[in-house]
C-alpha cells in the first residue's frame, strides 16, 4: 500500500514545486495530498494576515504567483485546522515552511524541515572553526537568524533572496556568491522550502561546498519512516 504524504503549505495549494523536490530523493513508491494556509483566503482578509514585525515575517505564493509576506503567528491557528483535516487522510504531514517548528498535539507525524535541517547542521559543527552560510527567502529574516545562531555559538553569515526569481535573472546571487566565497563557510544551509534543486546546484559549482536543500534533507528522512 502507498504510503500518503500530507504537505501543509503557508501560501496556496498545490506546491507542486515541493513535491517534485521531495520526489527526487524519496525513494519509495508515495501519493501527496495537500493543503495551504491561504486556499481560502481573499485578498482582503490576507492584508489581516501582514506580519506584525520582521521576525514575524514569513514569504510565500499567492494568486498569479504573487510574493507575498505573511504573520508566522496569526498564520498559526490556520495551519492547525489544516494539519487537522490532512490528518484524516495522511500517514504523515511534512511543513511546508522551515519558519515553523512547534505545532504540537497532531494526531500523526509532522515533519519540521527546519529542525531536521538545525539539528543536521548542529551535528556537523563539531569541526574547529566551523562556519555556516545561511541564506533565507527576505531580508526581514536576517537579523533573527543571525541571533539565532550566535546563541548556538556557530559563526553564521546570512543573506537573502526571492526563490522565487530565475537564477539566471536574480541580481542577487553574484553578490552572495562572491561574498559567501570570501567567508569560506563548511557548509551553506537554504533555509526555506520555495528553494529548489537549481539553487543547491548553483552553489555547489560556483563554491564547491556542501549546500542542505530542506525539501531533499526532508526526503531522506521520510525514507527511513515509510
Amino acid at each position: 500500500m502507498k504510503s500518503i504524504i500530507g504537505i501543509v503549505s503557508i501560501g496556496l495549494s498545490p506546491r507542486k514545486d515541493i513535491q517534485n523536490e521531495l520526489n527526487l530523493v524519496i525513494n519509495k513508491d508515495v501519493d501527496y495530498i495537500h493543503a495551504g494556509a491561504l486556499d481560502d483566503i481573499n485578498e482582503e482578509e490576507l492584508i489581516k494576515l501582514s506580519p506584525e514585525s520582521n521576525s514575524d515575517s514569513l514569504v510565500t505564493l499567492y494568486k498569479n504567483d504573487l510574493e507575498v509576506k505573511i504573520s508566522h503567528n496569526k498564520t498559526e491557528e490556520i495551519l492547525y485546522d489544516k494539519i487537522k483535516n490532512l490528518s484524516k487522510k495522511a500517514d504523515m504531514i511534512v511543513m511546508a515552511c522551515t519558519g515553523y517548528e512547534n505545532l504540537t498535539d497532531n494526531d500523526i507525524p509532522i515533519l519540521f524541515p527546519g529542525t531536521i535541517a538545525e539539528n543536521l547542521i548542529m551535528y556537523s559543527s563539531n569541526k574547529t572553526n566551523f562556519k555556516l552560510g545561511v541564506i533565507q527567502p527576505t531580508s526581514d529574516q536576517i537579523q533573527k537568524e543571525e541571533i539565532k545562531w550566535k546563541t548556538r555559538k556557530i559563526q553564521a553569515e546570512v543573506h537573502a533572496t526571492t526563490p522565487y526569481v530565475d537564477t539566471n535573472i536574480n541580481k542577487d546571487w553574484p553578490v552572495i556568491i562572491n561574498s559567501l566565497n570570501k567567508f569560506e563557510p563548511d557548509i551553506i544551509y537554504l533555509n526555506c522550502m520555495g528553494m529548489k534543486s537549481e539553487h543547491k546546484n548553483l552553489i555547489q559549482k560556483k563554491l564547491n561546498k556542501p549546500a542542505l536543500l530542506a525539501t531533499h534533507v526532508t526526503g531522506n528522512v521520510i525514507n527511513q519512516l515509510i
